[in-house]
């Protein structure tokens, strides 16, 4: 049978549409693909070459569509994270292994994964379940389940038995840290004899025999009443006086990302110096990093002197550099500090504009630092002769603790086209 002119008509005009979509299709993907890559070229401005930096871009200057991102570094695949600050913003963030002294590096930012990338970063929340609380005490039940999010009442007490390590945890490939969330809201250290994610399986086995030496290290630092390490705090005029009056808490995990992982903790209702606020907190931990940097923001018109430091040793040397022409400055602590009798190295880094006072009470060394428009920030990095990477001399600690120093005075800076 003959088909009619009509039939070939449609037909021609059936597969004309259908070409013309696939057209469409094909040119709408091309330009998609253009659009999903970015150049950077990333300045060192410093005198001095830069290892192991974690590159910040705002995600706004990126305009990227949705999707998942690697960074192409010296023909190297490296991941690219979305991470959210303090202020609400996001950063597209990536590691940057090496760049010299005054030079550039070419990057390219397309889509991808990095799976082959290991994890660097890791932070959690775990806590007992099957067991039931007897006035603060958590009894029975000894499994744990890790939901990275809690909320708290304000008095809840330490030694409840109910989370893992007492609080939440955060680990780079150099060392890890807790803070106890409850009424001593301190912050500990634990050291690391290896480059490994350990966290997960610290606490399991025993409430605190992480006091102990183990194959992956030990909780290193005896807290007690004191700042331990960068611990938040106010300033009374005479002492530090950790978070401890509040009406409840919220902690979570925003972020648990192969290069940067985070803490995030509201203290509804803090209660310091006669004054009462809400205060956020974001701890952030990065690849290749001994440090942490720690973000604070109020939410009131009437703002709290933030106190933070190291706690007082006589075995350790109080080491201070408060230069008025530098960003940043630092205290300092060395010597045989630690848990465990070894060489320890302390500091805290903070933004000079906002240093207030360095002075300190009978348990700590102290910074006071006043916020701007109710934010402050600082880092707090410990070292350890048995590290994989061992400071064990006063020289070697100075050089770690300048090499930080050098990164927050001289970001590296970036262009996207």
């Amino acid at each position: 049978m003959k088909m009619s002119l009509a039939y070939k008509y449609l037909r021609s005009r059936k597969y004309l549409l259908f070409f013309l979509l696939v057209c469409a299709q094909t040119t709408s993907l091309s330009i998609a693909a253009q659009v999903a890559t970015k150049s950077i070229t990333v300045k060192n401005s410093s005198p001095q070459a830069i290892t192991d930096y974690t590159l910040e871009i705002p995600a706004k200057t990126l305009n990227l569509p949705l999707g998942n991102y690697v960074a192409v570094v010296e023909e190297k695949t490296v991941p690219v994270e979305i991470i959210e600050n303090i202020q609400g913003e996001l950063t597209a963030v990536l590691p940057i292994a090496r760049i010299e002294a005054n030079k550039t590096l070419e990057v390219t930012i397309r889509q991808g994964t990095a799976d082959s990338y290991p994890k660097r970063t890791y932070a959690e929340l775990s806590h007992k379940i099957g067991g039931h609380f007897e006035g603060y005490k958590y009894v029975g039940g000894y499994s744990w389940v890790k939901p990275n999010y809690i909320t708290l009442p304000g008095d809840f007490r330490d030694h409840s038995y109910y989370i893992k390590y007492e609080g939440p945890g955060w680990e780079s490939d150099k060392v890890a840290f807790r803070f106890y969330l409850d009424n001593r809201n301190g912050i500990d250290v634990f050291a690391k004899k290896t480059s490994e994610i350990v966290l997960p399986a610290v606490g399991v086995d025993g409430f605190d025999n992480y006091h102990n030496m183990a194959d992956w290290g030990m909780d290193n630092m005896k807290v007690g009443k004191t700042l331990g390490l960068g611990s938040i705090a106010a300033w009374s005029g005479e002492k530090a006086v950790r978070v401890e009056k509040k009406d409840s808490v919220t902690c979570y995990i925003p972020a648990d990302g192969k290069i940067r992982s985070q803490v995030k903790t509201i203290y509804y209702g803090w209660e310091a110096n006669h004054i009462k606020c809400d205060l956020t907190s974001i701890i952030s931990i990065d690849a290749g990093s001994r440090a942490s940097h720690m973000e604070l923001m109020m939410n009131r018109g009437s703002f709290i002197d933030i106190a933070t430091g190291i706690f007082k040793d006589e075995n350790a040397e109080l080491i201070v550099k408060n230069d008025k022409n530098s960003t940043w400055s630092y205290i300092a602590t060395f010597g045989k500090q630690s848990l465990n009798n070894d060489i320890q190295g302390l500091v805290v880094f903070a933004r000079t504009k906002q240093i207030k006072e360095i002075t300190g009470d009978d348990l700590n060394h102290v910074l006071v630092l006043t916020p701007e428009n109710g934010y402050i920030e600082y880092y707090f990095m410990p070292t350890w002769e048995l590290d994989k990477e061992p400071i064990a001399t006063k020289e070697a600690f100075i050089e770690c603790v300048e090499d930080v120093l050098n990164k927050l005075n001289h970001p590296l800076t970036c262009s996207v086209r």
